[in-house]
């Protein structure tokens, strides 16, 4: 089996020697492809410095591997990976309350750009706790720790009961009118990013006392 893909169709072609774990600096998620190759995404300690304007490092030279060319061909960015953001790297923990805030992030295998309106994302409320009517919730784009290739949704003030399970994935990401979320490397708005999210396992996060 071979240590990386030189298509980015999966999260299986990534570099299999970087770790899922997402406190480890060198982070799977933080790996996607440009026409370089396989890059870690600038800013991140894995690359020596905080500067998240440099350009990213080359962990596998792999020429036109994001694709922009009649040759490469257009490769459309695809999702990765999806996670709840919680604890000191969230606003506030997801803890039971009337006023949580809930920060998903999904993950692209390549750059991605959001344009013009916020694109919208809807997670599912179980409603396990005690009483019931809680969620779903809509999600919205944030530019705040967004990244490269890793967007972030999120709500503020919403009203979630202890042992209530939250589910990302049962719905895909939404644009609304005029928004786009592009191929960073194409440029423009000529190749849109999948906004599918129904080919990964759906996240849960039980919600805590």
């Amino acid at each position: 089996m071979s240590s990386w893909g030189t298509a980015h169709a999966s999260a299986t072609n990534k570099p299999k020697f970087l770790p899922t774990d997402e406190t480890s600096k060198y982070s799977r998620a933080d790996c996607y492809a440009t026409n370089a190759g396989w890059v870690m995404r600038a800013g991140t300690t894995a690359t020596g410095n905080s500067n998240a304007s440099a350009d990213p490092e080359v962990l596998v030279a792999i020429r036109g591997l994001a694709g922009t060319s009649a040759t490469t061909g257009l490769k459309v960015p695809t999702v990765t990976n999806m996670r709840f953001v919680i604890g000191a790297a969230a606003t506030t923990d997801l803890t039971a309350g009337s006023s949580a805030t809930i920060q998903v992030e999904i993950t692209w295998d390549e750059g991605v750009t959001v344009a013009t309106a916020n694109p919208t994302l809807v997670i599912a409320n179980g409603n396990q706790g005690s009483g019931s009517g809680r969620g779903p919730y809509t999600l919205v784009y944030t530019g705040t720790g967004s990244t490269a290739n890793r967007k972030r949704f999120i709500l503020a003030s919403q009203t979630i009961a202890t042992s209530d399970i939250l589910t990302i994935g049962g719905a895909n990401i939404v644009l609304a009118s005029s928004s786009t979320i592009s191929d960073t490397v194409v440029g423009g708005t000529t190749v849109a990013a999948s906004l599918v999210l129904s080919g990964l396992t759906a996240v849960t996060h039980t919600v805590l006392a």
